[in-house]
């Protein structure tokens, strides 16, 4: 958001400028084909530039709609006359220049600024004429006839940019996990309600008063070692215009998180997906990123105590897009490992672990062929206290099932065991932690919508026992709750 806020008050070089200092018009060529399919990491990218301003559902199924249209929602190098980019915006024609342009994080803003304007002053106006109003195409009908393609692109980048397996939120260190919002807003407010045993006490209980805006990821992870857990958010710069993918952190204090420091100036930039954990065993909780492409590298950056160091790659082939990426120790040996789950269809819903050496990870091992199929929402944690990180899968539909696998240190072994049969309807959040702090991590879910309630469901060590109700009013729709 800081860079964010900057372009939107930076200068746009026109082309009378360009003629006046005797510029050369840059080359253009048009396109000879265009991808049929969108790219992932562009629709992450102008999902995330509407959070940070953000936007309402309108004006972002708007952008999505203008995106496929223009350029199936990729960042293409060419076009009609002078467009470029995933709007194919005219350098000539006021949008920047044909590098800025170029930047998908810096045509989004400019995209959207101009939505926001265009919906305020027409309320009225379909996402397809919001569309229309900012593209002034020839053809103004295209956009809402696209609405479907759209909205199924935008349920993907939201899907993505909610990706949060799983991280531990014991934020007073009393051994009991507690639960955290993000508004990021334009206040970015930060709120804990801690657990008592057998509740989260507060409301209003405000934490931090300015940390994460919208765009960025909000994590959380003991990274100083004290035993209490602080959160970490990646501002996810982009790498085309030397934008400063930043991660700043909140030590917790035990009653509240100090201001933000800056802990590192490039990680997980774009649509990098972000971790957080222990992966060399020292006590301390690291950053880890998934470049989450073709590439599928992998790159941590370890935590000093104060800092975070320098991103190395530890893997160069590891949950690719499409796949949902989590960390976590699943062998017991107190480093974090990497698991992807491929998320395919029934004969492809594969979960691959690669080891943590302390230095690196190991080779991909499947550990389990049949998990979380096509929509259902993975989480990592340890479920059964032994000491190993197990996999559970919420399908949050109306069936409401609530399936693991539990880690016997070399594999996940269970296929379909049940261990809840109502808990996380559509819609709603859910996530792992042990809210009782009996070493065994707890079912929790964020209802959202009219009644933003949060429901637990105590482990058994052998299943999850029927959702109570903790928390009758924490995590509001477009709020990040964890």
């Amino acid at each position: 958001m800081r860079r964010l806020l900057a372009m939107l008050s930076a200068p746009v070089l026109l082309t009378s400028a360009l003629v006046s200092v005797g510029l050369a018009t840059p080359a253009h060529a048009a396109c000879t084909s265009i991808p049929s399919t969108a790219d992932p990491n562009v629709t992450l990218t102008v999902y995330r530039v509407g959070k940070s301003l953000n936007v309402n559902d309108k004006v972002m199924l708007s952008g999505f709609e203008a995106g496929w249209v223009e350029s199936r929602m990729n960042n293409l190098p060419c076009g009609d006359k002078s467009s470029l980019g995933v709007f194919q915006q005219r350098w000539d024609y006021g949008w920047g220049t044909p590098e800025q342009i170029m930047d998908p994080v810096y045509a989004s803003i400019q995209y959207f600024s101009r939505a926001i304007t265009c919906d305020r002053n027409n309320p009225s106006y379909s996402p397809g004429q919001v569309a229309q109003c900012v593209q002034r195409s020839g053809f103004p009908d295209r956009y809402d006839q696209v609405a479907g393609t759209a909205n199924s692109l935008l349920a993907s980048a939201r899907r993505v940019f909610d990706i949060h397996a799983g991280s531990p939120t014991d934020f007073t260190g009393d051994g009991r996990d507690d639960v955290v919002v993000f508004n990021q807003g334009t206040l970015a407010d930060v709120y804990v309600a801690a657990s008592t045993g057998s509740a989260f006490a507060g409301t209003s209980v405000k934490w931090n008063e300015f940390f994460s805006v919208g765009g960025e990821t909000p994590l959380t992870g003991d990274v100083n070692g004290d035993g209490r857990d602080d959160v970490i958010t990646f501002t996810h710069g982009s790498n085309n215009s030397g934008g400063s993918a930043d991660v700043y952190v909140a030590l917790s204090t035990g009653t509240g998180f100090t201001g933000g420091a800056k802990w590192h100036d490039w990680f997980a930039p774009g649509a990098e997906i972000a971790a957080v954990g222990d992966v060399n065993g020292d006590g301390r909780d690291d950053i880890i990123t998934f470049t989450h492409d073709g590439r599928g590298d992998v790159y941590v950056a370890l935590s000093t105590g104060s800092s975070f160091g320098a991103g190395v790659k530890w893997h160069e082939y590891f949950s690719i897009a499409g796949e949902y990426p989590a960390v976590a120790d699943v062998n017991g040996d107190g480093r974090a490992d990497l698991i992807t789950f491929t998320q395919g269809p029934a004969t492809a819903a594969d979960v691959i672990v690669a080891l943590s050496t302390g230095s690196s990870f190991g080779a991909s091992q499947k550990w389990h062929d049949l998990f979380a199929v096509g929509g259902e929402l993975p989480r990592v944690g340890d479920v059964n206290g032994d000491g190993k990180a197990d996999i559970v899968t919420f399908t949050c539909n109306a069936d409401a099932d609530v399936y693991a696998a539990l880690s016997n240190g070399s594999g996940f072994v269970g296929t379909t065991v049940k261990w809840n049969d109502f808990f996380c309807l559509g819609g709603e959040f859910p996530y792992l932690a042990d809210v009782n702090g009996d070493g065994r991590d707890d079912a929790v879910v964020f209802t959202k919508g009219a009644t933003n309630d949060v429901y637990v469901g105590l482990s058994t060590g052998s299943g999850f026992a029927g959702g109570v109700k903790w928390h009758d009013f924490f995590g509001l729709n477009g709020e990040t709750t964890l």
